[in-house]
């Protein structure tokens, strides 16, 4: 059964320096990360990850070959100019970690289990360790953006483009997607939430959560989240999992579990 690690804090770096406690042995043993923010446009935080937790990461890390890199939002504009003027461009330059536009990367086509295929990025693959930052958030399209969408930022701008015109479906591409490419480590800030959508300019409200998330199941971490969000979302009050087309079919096919024990770390 899953573990979900939950705080109730203010102190997102207290929060992470816990949690990378809790897994300081499995990461001991590896010497290159792959760090996935969730870097969608120009917006701060809460539309992308705020720099206390990528910095408080980085500088846990020690000597290991870090990269960090996001795929913006294929509507967001000029996406090596997002990650070029981006705030979490100044903290990967405090550590000399460079930050990498996946938009612009080289892609590959990969193919899960049962067939479906995606163009993803191949950096993630060439590290032995990978730990995504999402920020847990109301989603027009999906519901919720969490753990689980996160990754959508490894997948080329064309597949994305495809799924957002429903030419492909977007609940099952994310959940497939998961079953490629599933992170070593995810640590969720719902400290700060998004209402209505996922990001301000497309309608998306400032909230207060007061939550810290963390563990390696992206479908037990989507499931806390849609019970936190579901307090003050009326859009998701009385929502379940299987609710959430993307968090149902990842369950289905094997990507995590919807059933989870919860460790707090206050």
């Amino acid at each position: 059964m899953a573990v979900v690690y939950v705080g109730r804090v203010k102190d997102r770096v207290d929060f992470v320096t816990k949690i990378l406690e809790i897994y300081q042995e499995e990461i001991s043993r590896v010497k290159m990360i792959f760090i996935k923010p969730n870097i969608v446009s120009y917006e701060s935080y809460p539309t992308t990850t705020h720099p206390e937790v990528l910095n408080a990461l980085l500088s846990k890390l020690g000597n290991k070959k870090v990269v960090v890199g996001d795929g913006p939002a294929f509507d967001a504009g000029d996406s090596r100019k997002i990650i070029e003027e981006h705030p979490l461009k100044r903290v990967c330059d405090k550590f000399n970690v460079p930050l990498i536009d996946l938009n612009s990367s080289e892609m590959v086509k990969v193919r899960s289990g049962r067939g479906y295929g995606l163009k993803v990025s191949v950096i993630p693959f060439k590290f032995e360790y990978f730990i995504s930052l999402p920020v847990l958030k109301v989603h027009k399209v999906c519901g919720l953006t969490g753990a689980l969408k996160n990754q959508f930022g490894l997948v080329s701008k064309w597949d994305r483009i495809k799924m957002h015109a429903k030419i492909k479906d977007i609940h099952k591409g994310i959940a497939e997607l998961n079953s490629v490419i599933n992170p070593d480590l995810l640590i969720m800030d719902a400290v700060e939430t998004l209402l209505n959508a996922q990001e301000v300019r497309h309608g998306g409200k400032k909230a207060k959560l007061g939550y810290m998330l963390a563990g390696k199941d992206p479908v037990a971490l989507d499931t806390v989240g849609l019970q936190l969000l579901s307090r003050i979302e009326p859009k998701l009050k009385g929502k379940k999992p299987e609710d959430i087309k993307s968090i149902s079919y990842a369950a289905q096919i094997g990507v995590g579990d919807s059933e989870f024990t919860l460790e707090n770390v206050n």
